[in-house]
């Protein structure tokens, strides 16, 4: 083996237990919390109870829920609920004198209400909140609190419909009930009209262990998002994160650096889905996004429609709270996990054995003839890292090696394990054709889990862990290895001169089978690229969502479809057939599919939310499940080349 190979392989591997190393800090630091909070919806609850007036909140405490979330109500949701009353001229009049009296000595003219509104305070909990709020009321809206001998009245002398939104309070029944019961408040505040003043005022009276926000931005956005990060430390308020592909709200990353992430990721459903749901399939989605995705928050909505509401509904927050039970996770005691990251010199680490990975793929482009001008790469590398951690640009320098690291290492594992070898399988007998499978492919899937980690440990920090910055350039790191593999095979420039080569390919007939494979590669390519990503273009099939929930039952952790499906198994076929039938047109396809086991591999580990023993069962099951469908493809390949010999005798 050449020396430099020798060294550029011993910095991987030395690297590699460096990068393997920080990942365990983060199993120790991150993923072994286990406690979870099970949230009740306030305002289902509330619907609820309406029709099944035997349901309490008692009930569902007893059978598993944590907390409550009260929502921040506004002056049309009081109205509604009978807490106010707008009262109109002829109300006045018939209230009798002293009412009017008391009205016209605050200057009010009962005649002149048109654009002005006055509202009957019936509800003692709202005047508290209300007197709470008085000042903030008075300087942004003018409005007053006016006592009367029977009720208190809030006047608005400039009024217009737009402020039935104006945010007032909260449902201090709900609040107390659930307070009464010791169960937590997750207080629900969205961003409409004064909102944030109600926040500042209810927290003092509600006193909550949870700020989710309701709607599509969080309160403040966007200008007073950092008066809101301030209330939440001065109340000491976790902050419900919800998934953003569950609801994408503005704001909520940048609250979320602000407060230093103390947060807990929240995983909720909608009301239809909730409906169109049975409690397994609710049951087994809560549980796989605590498992798989490091929830410490489930917002559950119940069920709203049907017959017999309160059975189905207490079994199914039963046998939620003794399935977490059952997987080692504590309903009732989340905790928040302090900002972790690993240090520069862990990243400069991982740079160095990504770079090191490069100049190995670079240097089976060129046989290794310019191996020594290869080395400079180490010092452009260090100096671009340095450069960028000098400009305060940490997250750019983890992004750009993480995406290194994901298109060198599934590359190397196919041109190293697959491409390089001259012989195939079925060329071998007995024991050696096994042995060359099994040793071929188990590197290559080694291979692809050392990028993994490379890529993983890039990324080892709560920015990424709670997805506040993204792992950059997902499609980029799906498409490059096919880019650099479909050269390094049509090309092989290590062994060619690309002065002679480049103007053959130029000059190449095109013929209609050409064209036949070409657009069957654009089709795998718009299936392959639109399946990826966490908002894929092309939907999920019922069949493979019914599959894997079967998975995901036997195995716990469901490997990956293209992985244990289609690429592992194509990559062992492709190390079967003989090293002369990968040189024909037809392989190049089966090519193109083998090697998106190992670039999936690689990808597995970017998805920092997900807790690093998960990855890696993933990755194994894939890896054993491979050989038993890889054995089914090759039973059908031999049974068909003998049908196909005997029969036509076209082989060879």
């Amino acid at each position: 083996m050449n020396f430099l190979k020798k060294i550029l392989i011993g910095v991987i591997l030395i690297t590699f237990i460096a990068a393997a190393f920080t990942l365990t800090a983060r199993v120790d630091n991150v993923d072994q919390n286990y406690g979870v909070e099970i949230v009740m919806d306030g305002e289902s609850y509330a619907e609820l109870k309406s029709l099944a007036p035997e349901i309490s909140l008692q009930k569902l405490k007893d059978n598993g829920i944590t907390a409550l979330a009260v929502y921040q109500q506004s002056l049309e949701d009081f109205l509604d609920r009978g807490s106010l009353k707008r009262l109109e001229a002829f109300d006045i009049f018939l209230a009798g004198n002293e009412l009017q009296t008391r009205l016209e000595n605050e200057g009010i003219e009962i005649d002149q209400l048109d654009n002005s509104a006055i509202f009957a305070v019936f509800s003692a909990s709202l005047k508290d909140q209300l007197e709470n709020l008085e000042a903030d009321l008075k300087a942004e809206y003018s409005a007053e609190l006016i006592s009367t001998s029977d009720y208190d009245l809030l006047y608005f002398p400039n009024w217009h419909e737009s402020l039935e939104d104006l945010s007032l309070g909260y449902n201090s029944n709900q609040a107390a009930e659930a307070q009464e019961l010791g169960l937590k408040i997750a207080y629900r505040s969205n961003n409409k009209v004064n909102s944030f003043s109600a926040l500042k005022n209810n927290l003092e009276l509600l006193q909550p262990k949870i700020l989710i926000f309701d709607g599509e931005e969080v309160t403040g956005y966007p200008d007073k998002i950092e008066e809101t990060a301030a209330l939440m430390r001065d109340y000491n308020l976790t902050f419900g994160k919800i998934e953003a592909f569950i609801a994408a709200q503005s704001g909520a990353e940048k609250l979320a650096v602000l407060n230093d992430y103390d947060l807990l990721r929240t995983h909720s459903m909608q009301q239809d889905e909730v409906e169109q749901a049975d409690s397994r399939e609710i049951i087994n989605r809560y549980l796989l996004s605590v498992r798989e995705r490091n929830v410490k928050l489930i917002y559950h909505k119940p069920y709203l429609k049907g017959s017999q509401l309160t059975s189905r509904n207490l079994d199914l927050l039963a046998s939620l709270s003794t399935s977490l039970k059952a997987e080692g996770y504590n309903p009732g005691s989340s905790e928040v996990v302090n900002y972790y990251s690993n240090s520069n010199w862990d990243l400069l680490a991982i740079l160095l054995g990504v770079t090191a990975a490069g100049i190995l793929l670079l240097n089976y482009f060129t046989t290794f003839k310019y191996s020594k001008v290869m080395n400079i790469f180490f010092l452009l590398a260090a100096g671009f890292a340095f450069f960028l951690l000098q400009l305060d640009r940490e997250i750019l320098l983890r992004q750009i090696t993480a995406l290194g690291a994901a298109v060198i290492f599934p590359s190397l594992a196919v041109i190293i394990f697959l491409l390089e070898k001259d012989k195939g399988a079925e060329e071998l007998e007995g024991s050696l054709s096994l042995s060359y499978i099994f040793f071929n492919f188990t590197a290559a899937v080694l291979t692809a889990l050392i990028g993994g980690v490379f890529v993983s440990g890039a990324l080892n920090t709560s920015d990424f862990i709670f997805k506040i910055n993204d792992f950059r350039g997902v499609k980029v790191a799906f498409l490059m290895p096919l880019i650099i593999i479909s050269l390094y095979y049509f090309v092989q420039p290590g062994s060619k001169n690309l002065k002679k080569e480049i103007p053959k390919i130029l000059e190449s007939v095109i013929k209609i089978k050409h064209l036949i494979l070409a657009g069957i590669l654009a089709l795998i390519a718009i299936i392959y690229v639109g399946r990826t990503g966490n908002f894929p273009l092309l939907p999920v099939p019922a069949w493979e969502l019914t599959v894997r929930s079967l998975l995901e039952k036997i195995l716990y952790v469901r490997p990956r479809f293209k992985e244990f499906l289609i690429g592992h198994p194509l990559f062992i076929f492709s190390l079967y057939i003989a090293a002369k039938k990968r040189k024909e047109l037809y392989f190049y396809p089966i090519l193109m599919l083998a090697s998106v086991g190992v670039i999936t591999t690689v990808n597995t580990f970017s998805h920092l939310h997900t807790p690093v023993m998960i990855s890696l069962l993933r990755t194994f099951h894939s890896y054993w499940l491979s050989f038993i469908v890889a054995l089914i493809l090759i039973l059908f390949y031999q049974g068909f080349n003998y049908f196909y010999q005997k029969y036509y005798n076209l082989w060879g």
